[in-house]
């Protein structure tokens, strides 16, 4: 079950006060306290925005242009599988600020239809 941000940060912050254990508002609210130490622990990480609710599973992922422009002309010397591309990319490019993963290769490549 899914819990809006404002019970969520009510809960936490009724524990943080010190007033209410974690098994007293699993009674009370009936919210597993697993979930409530969860949440406690993303609110001590993250503050507020560490409560929100978030879609689950694979994000989406945006390419950069430059990044993108890069991959096809070295795929247009040198065709190679998306693993080499990437092992073939790596070092230069992390100095620089890429981050590289198969997954950005694989979907320049679909969309390329390589």
């Amino acid at each position: 079950m899914g819990y809006n941000k404002s019970i969520k940060l009510k809960l936490v912050k009724k524990f943080k006060e010190g007033n209410i254990s974690l098994s007293q508002l699993d009674l009370n609210w009936n919210i597993p306290k697993q979930t409530l130490a969860r949440w406690v622990k993303l609110y001590d990480r993250f503050g507020e925005i560490g409560l929100e609710n978030r879609k689950s599973g694979t994000k989406e992922i945006k390419i950069d242009p430059g990044f993108e422009k890069l991959v096809l002309g070295m795929w247009k010397k040198k065709k190679r599988s998306v693993y080499m591309m990437r092992k073939d990319l790596r070092n230069g490019l992390k100095r620089n600020g890429y981050n590289i993963s198969e997954r950005q290769i694989r979907k320049i490549y679909k969309k390329q239809g390589l």
